[in-house]
């Protein structure tokens, strides 16, 4: 089959998503922290902290606690696990449901009530399903991590009172959600019998708090970030679904069969294996809009931000064609699914609330439309001023603007965004426009074609093979990168950086030094650049409070056009735009990476920040600080390093495209430790 070039950097930018992270095939986390949540910093000269291996837990069986081991009222087996969490069920059941979940979400408390019962009557009574619950408090939900304590100090008198106390929690998080927790907790004990002494000293100790947060660390290692999320025999099911959802997983998975269908069948590690594309709940309950046949060959789940550029970019130029040839003609069945990053779009969630409610009026297309297209006249003037202009916009598009305005007020479409969020969230989704076409994700503002091009694929049947070929390519460029050099252990405590003659922002005397070696076609670098550098420059940079310096990390066997980016920043150096030339690189990555016009799209970024043209032009032409590049690329090997990002805070390696939180907490780490 023909593909036009921007069809295949399509699918290669979807290819690139389903690695673990930008680096050579050997890129484990080169440094990691064994402590609990709290450590994030180091200690006893270690390193910071990078990103946590995938655990994998292959158990047919599970080992049981001794002594712990009861039969609830109807006959079901509960208790504990050698490594103390609650079970309920066949310790050999053929199916392990493993459940993360948070004991003050209400989507959690949904499941209970709602979906539970039902699995507990049948499969779990059956002896075909074993679930095992851990601890996943998130911190939007502050009683969260004394709910769970209260309940494993339940469990001290029995893996009955466990569950007891499990299901009261549920049933009342309305009661002891705002205040007063610990009372209530304790009337909790008393009504289920408890002896109360001790359950309420364990209380008042928070004494398995650390037992929660290690729970909460081994669901982050295994990519879990919102509840409830849940392993089906290490297939992922996220969120809250349907009772028929999990009866059909269940059917599945005891049968032999994935939840969705498997990829290739050639060997390859595991980080280079094409993963089963996730399972995106798309009724209508769980999205804020779909058009299109449902049984159509082809499945798109667009999540987005109403006050992200790139998702602009998107609804402007791509998404009205896709609706008509591909939507309408019967060919996709298309799907819309909200992820606010309010942490950089502060209207995001009023926006897309806005838009929902539209919904309710039958006009969300219309809405979406308008929000979109008029992006400028509410983004960044405040919530108030946005809900204004959105109620003009409702009048614009013929529907009752009072309405739209009451819908917003009371916030059921909110949490309906919220929820979105979580999922996507979930999905290790954290960046807008992501589009998930049959399971497999595709990021950013694709053009047209990219998406044409994937859904041939899809119809031809062609698109798994496809990939698996491109993950076997991108394995063996890995290879060949990793036998270039042999790279040294990372250091086990600080190190002295050179930083003379790099760029860099802020003040040289800053009490924190920030290094980060990057590459500009590294799709993590781009996430750091957008949801975590931006924060940290208006919080702390321009703030005089942290150095931040810029290095080259080119891993050129998997990102071709990441010397000639690299080259084209410092160009931009020579005249002072070093810091816009990198942002304009990062802020588009998706237009030139791969693209055969590239010199003349950095030409252009050049023209538009009022450089020198041609200036900039020989300077890139000439490929002038090639040597410098490849010079800081030897000296990050030198360093231990082998992905990207990386970096060094006050001489401390960090791996990976870390929270604005981590760093947060580095800093502060750092500024206290020098008196500041």
């Amino acid at each position: 089959m023909f593909f036009s070039t921007k069809k295949f950097w399509g699918l290669t930018s979807l290819l690139l998503l389903l690695l673990a992270a930008c680096g050579a095939a050997n890129a484990n986390p080169i440094a990691t922290n064994p402590e609990s949540a709290d450590s994030l910093l180091p200690r006893d000269g270690g390193a910071l902290l990078a990103e946590n291996e995938t655990a994998v837990s292959n158990n047919p069986a599970i080992n049981v606690a001794d002594g712990s081991v009861e039969l609830d009222a109807d006959g079901i087996e509960v208790g504990f696990t050698e490594d103390g969490r609650p079970y309920r069920g066949n310790p050999n059941a053929s199916v392990v449901m493993e459940e993360f979940s948070d004991y003050q979400c209400p989507f959690c408390g949904r499941f209970v009530a709602e979906t539970f019962p039902s699995i507990n009557d049948n499969q779990i009574a059956n002896g075909q399903v074993l679930l095992i619950f851990y601890d996943f408090p998130l911190n939007i939900h502050p009683q969260a991590e004394i709910a769970a304590n209260a309940a494993r100090c339940a469990g001290e008198q029995g893996a009955l009172a466990y569950w007891e106390m499990h299901d009261l929690l549920f049933t009342n998080i309305n009661q002891w959600g705002n205040n007063q927790a610990t009372t209530y907790f304790a009337s909790y004990g008393e009504q289920i019998g408890l002896e109360m002494e001790p359950f309420t000293s364990c209380l008042d100790e928070n004494k398995y708090i650390e037992d929660v947060r290690a729970d909460y660390q081994i669901g982050l290692s295994r990519g879990v970030s919102s509840t409830p999320s849940f392993f089906i025999n290490e297939q992922p099911l996220i969120g809250a679904q349907p009772l028929a959802t999990f009866n059909e997983a269940i059917a599945l998975i005891s049968s032999g069969e994935s939840i969705v269908e498997e990829p290739g069948t050639q060997e390859l590690p595991p980080e280079y294996a094409v993963p089963t594309p996730a399972a995106i709940a798309v009724e209508a309950e769980n999205v804020a809009w779909s058009a299109g046949n449902p049984d159509a060959p082809v499945q798109i789940v667009e999540f987005t931000d109403y006050q992200c550029p790139f998702c602009q970019q998107y609804a402007v130029e791509t998404f009205p064609t896709v609706f008509a040839e591909m939507i309408e003609s019967g060919r996709v069945f298309y799907a819309i699914k909200d992820l606010p990053l309010d942490n950089l779009h502060p209207e995001a969630i009023v926006a897309a609330t806005a838009v929902r409610c539209a919904g309710e009026q039958e006009a969300y297309k219309e809405m979406h439309d308008a929000v979109f297209a008029n992006q400028s006249l509410w983004a960044g003037n405040g919530e108030t001023a946005a809900i204004n202009a959105f109620a003009d916009l409702a009048k614009e598009i013929g529907i009752d603007s009072d309405a739209l305005v009451s819908c917003i007020a009371l916030g059921e479409q909110r949490e309906q965004v919220l929820a979105n969020q979580q999922e996507s969230f979930a999905l290790g989704v954290n960046s807008t426009p992501t589009f998930y076409m049959n399971g497999y994700p595709l990021r950013g503002a694709q053009p047209i074609e990219v998406f044409e091009g994937v859904a041939e694929l899809i119809e031809t049947g062609q698109l798994e093979a496809r990939l698996e070929l491109q993950m076997q390519q991108a394995y063996a460029q890995a290879q060949a990168q990793a036998t270039q050099q042999a790279q040294p252990a990372p250091p086990s405590g600080p190190v002295d950086v050179p930083i003379e003659g790099a760029y860099a922002i802020g003040d040289p005397n800053a009490p924190v030094t920030i290094v980060e070696y990057t590459d500009y076609e590294c799709p993590f670098c781009s996430r750091h650049y957008a949801q975590t550098f931006l924060q940290l420059k208006e919080d702390y940079i321009d703030a005089g409070l942290v150095y931040y310096v810029f290095k080259d990390f080119p891993l050129t066997q998997i990102h071709p056009d990441a010397v000639l980016a690299a080259n084209a920043a410092r160009c931009a150096g020579e005249q002072e735009a070093y810091p816009a030339m990198h942002g304009a690189l990062f802020a588009n990555q998706d237009a030139w990476s791969g693209n055969p016009q590239i010199e003349e799209i950095f030409n252009g970024y050049a023209a538009e920040l009022g450089l020198d043209e041609a200036q900039f032009a020989d300077c890139l032409t000439n490929r002038t600080y090639e040597d410098a590049i490849f010079a800081d690329l030897n000296e990050g090997i030198g360093f231990g390093i082998n992905g990207t990002p990386a970096f060094f805070l006050n001489g401390y390696f960090l791996s990976g495209a870390q929270p604005y939180s981590t760093f947060v907490d580095a800093i502060a780490f750092f500024m206290e430790k020098q008196g500041n």
